[in-house]
């Protein structure tokens, strides 16, 4: 694979959510790291993957939800974006300031949105 493509990471407790964005994604031309919760998010960044973006769910299972991985990710992994999408406005409210571009209130997710904001944040802009 080459060094230029990015790696997403997709956490998402819906499989069949998590795995269609993710199937578009990787015909996107990305590396697509899936997960189920933010405790097996938090044990793939331990594992070293080069994670530039993180798209999750707000509503993850496990021991913080997608709010909580955001917070964790900006606090301990500077430098790597962060989407969230919420299926309620007011959790969609939230989202908007834990992450970058605004959150995606949208759930399943509208791909060319998603892929619009991911290439936003991954070229630095706004």
């Amino acid at each position: 694979m080459s060094a230029s493509v990015a790696t997403l990471l997709i956490a998402d407790g819906d499989v069949l959510v998590r795995s269609e964005i993710a199937a578009y994604l990787r015909d996107c031309g990305y590396r697509v790291v899936e997960v189920a919760s933010a405790d097996e998010a938090q044990q793939i960044f331990s594992a070293g993957e080069p994670i530039r973006l993180v798209l999750a769910d707000a509503h993850l299972p496990g021991s913080m939800d997608g709010f909580g991985l955001a917070q964790w990710v900006r606090a301990h992994k500077p430098g790597v974006g962060v989407l969230l999408a919420a299926s309620v406005q007011r959790a969609a409210t939230v989202a908007g300031e834990l992450c970058d571009q605004g959150p995606m209130s949208a759930r399943p997710y509208d791909h060319q949105i998603v892929v619009d904001r991911i290439k936003r944040l991954l070229a630095g802009g706004s």
